[in-house]
């Protein structure tokens, strides 16, 4: 399958994996997100308020700015809280997984239970090597997309800025997209009996599937936390109501996707080895 069928196959599976989870009645897993998301929604409280009273103390105390020193210390603060959001919300989201890894494991495996008729033991064993394999992954992914990150950085620097502004924005966003959908991907790849060098390799050879997996995971979750940070602002324009209502909905979308990508990389992945499975026999047997 090329880029875009892959693509397209991660999405359909988002849709087909709504219909599915209910069907098997399996609905029941979007309460461990729902949970781990109000601890989220209370720990980004405390690093708003934090921003919101260093950003003041800062104000207070530019004005009083006498030396070169205290110039450079005080621009250092600025940005370290500046960079400080950005860092959380994108490291949340690979925490998310992480904290997640023994439900969403467990969740794979009862799909894939619903579709093949295969069974797997579970026991506190697999559970310790889920999140173990889950942490590593996680770990390594988080590793190469602010690598990228910098390294991507430092050469659009040399950009005009109105380039510049785009390209930042885009560009490490949809690396993101990957390294996310990698996470979900490799639940199933581990029951194959891939070692994590073996995953990695199977994942770069599909990326479109775990970009489109991925895409839909961070994308409702990014635009909570853009609303929620920016809350006080859209709101002020006196739509409050309506914001409070799009903050809302935002943060039950962004509980449920975790639950939904495992659920289409499953199933995705399901289809993707049929059909590659297929097709080696059709090449062997002309």
């Amino acid at each position: 399958m090329n880029f875009f069928q892959l693509l397209f196959l991660g999405y359909k599976n988002y849709i087909k994996g709504i219909i599915f989870l209910f069907k098997h009645k399996l609905q029941w897993f979007f309460i461990f997100p729902i949970i781990l998301f109000a601890g989220i929604y209370w720990l980004g409280t405390f690093f708003k308020d934090l921003e919101l009273e260093v950003n003041l103390d800062l104000e207070q105390t530019s004005n009083q700015i006498e030396t070169i020193n205290e110039l450079i210390w005080t621009t250092l603060k600025m940005m370290f809280f500046d960079a400080m959001y950005i860092i959380f919300t994108q490291f949340t989201l690979y925490i998310v997984v992480v904290l997640l890894s023994p439900v969403l494991a467990m969740l794979s495996e009862k799909i894939e239970e619903k579709i093949t008729g295969k069974t797997y033991d579970y026991s506190f064993k697999m559970l310790v090597s889920d999140i173990k394999r889950g942490a590593i992954i996680a770990f390594r992914n988080l590793i190469w997309f602010y690598l990228f990150v910098g390294l991507f950085l430092g050469v659009v620097s040399f950009f005009n800025l109105s380039t510049k502004s785009f390209i930042v924005f885009a560009i490490p966003f949809i690396v993101g997209f990957y390294y996310y959908g990698f996470s979900f991907i490799d639940y199933v790849n581990e029951r194959r009996r891939l070692n994590i060098q073996q995953s990695i390799f199977f994942v770069s050879k599909h990326k479109g599937l775990a970009i489109s997996i991925g895409s839909v995971y961070s994308i409702f979750f990014l635009m909570y936390f853009y609303v929620y940070k920016n809350f006080n602002e859209l709101a002020g324009s006196g739509m409050q109501f309506g914001w409070s209502v799009t903050l809302i909905v935002l943060l039950i979308i962004a509980a449920l996707t975790p639950v939904l990508a495992i659920t289409s990389a499953t199933l995705s992945m399901n289809e993707l080895i049929k059909k590659e499975k297929s097709l080696k026999i059709n090449k062997n047997n002309p």
